[in-house]
């Protein structure tokens, strides 16, 4: 028997070369039945022997007996439907359109802290004498504004908001009387529910001092801390645009700090709110669109710096 007249078997479980013209009819001894691979064992389905290992399932000897066959079996065509196709390259997503930064400004709903609460009913209440208070006075409550050079009467009647501003769903209105609107000039000029005493304030007394703040992100928002004790919260200012944010923080003893930067990232107003604690004030501004920011503000007037 020479080499070359050897062929190879193509029958599961035999894989041996063979002579066709001296193969007797049961020379092979093959699997009939077909692989079987379930619960990490693997067998024949033609015979019972189970084994955990790929290669003595390889080696388990065949459990029919017959002719050799010198026939490769044929591979099916993969259709079309069974190419997979190539992934697509990762895109960054669209970015939206930057607001202007000449937007208006608008005020964030406030939290006043249960511990914040209980400090300023703690505290003694002074009022200014008419010698203190200068003609540039203008009256804190929300909703007043008056200037004190308008005001003839000193018993004149102080109509203000003592809740804060609300923005949901496009309404915009006051926590204390709920009078809702989707303008915002209308909101503005919504007259004030409760009556009491001007609280006059001197921008030329006002102390400016500077305090510590920071700033942190998460997908989805960015929040901004600043650290300042015995904060008045009827006496604060917290007004922001989709790219800008302006805060006036009053504590302490007529103390004030003055924050006023364009945004680095893009955020929705009628989603963040401001919350006064006893020694900081947080501010969370929602992200309009979830990129990291590097900074919290930029020095440009359209740039948006992102990671």
């Amino acid at each position: 028997m020479t080499a070359d007249k050897m062929v190879l078997c193509y029958n599961k479980g035999c894989g041996n070369e063979y002579d066709p013209q001296e193969s007797s009819d049961d020379e092979c001894v093959y699997h009939c039945g077909a692989p079987v691979f379930h619960d990490a064992y693997k067998s024949w389905s033609c015979c019972e022997k189970k084994t955990t290992d790929f290669t003595e399932f390889l080696n388990i000897k065949g459990c029919c007996k017959g002719k050799h066959n010198n026939v490769k079996p044929e591979v099916p065509a993969k259709s079309e439907n069974d190419i997979t196709p190539a992934p697509e390259s990762v895109r960054p997503p669209e970015r939206m359109e930057r607001p202007s930064v000449d937007l208006p400004l608008v005020p964030l709903p406030s939290t006043i802290s249960s511990s914040l609460r209980k400090l300023l009913n703690n505290l003694v209440v002074s009022d200014k004498t008419a010698e203190e208070v200068t003609k540039q006075a203008i009256c804190q409550r929300k909703g007043c504004g008056k200037a004190k050079v308008d005001v003839e009467n000193e018993d004149d009647t102080c109509e203000h908001h003592p809740g804060c501003p609300i923005f949901h769903e496009g309404m915009k209105y006051w926590s204390c009387c709920k009078k809702k609107t989707t303008e915002f000039t209308d909101f503005l000029k919504q007259k004030g529910c409760a009556s009491g005493t001007h609280l006059w304030g001197d921008p030329s007394q006002k102390k400016e001092v500077q305090c510590r703040y920071d700033w942190h992100q998460t997908g989805d928002s960015v929040n901004f801390t600043v650290y300042a004790k015995k904060v008045k919260p009827e006496l604060c200012t917290v007004n922001c645009s989709a790219v800008k944010l302006h805060l006036e923080i009053h504590f302490g003893d007529d103390q004030v700090f003055t924050f006023d930067k364009i945004l680095a990232g893009i955020i929705e107003p009628e989603k963040s709110k401001v919350t006064f604690s006893a020694t900081k004030v947080e501010v969370n501004m929602r992200k309009a669109e979830f990129v990291a920011c590097r900074a919290l503000s930029s020095s440009r007037r359209n740039d948006l710096v992102t990671q």
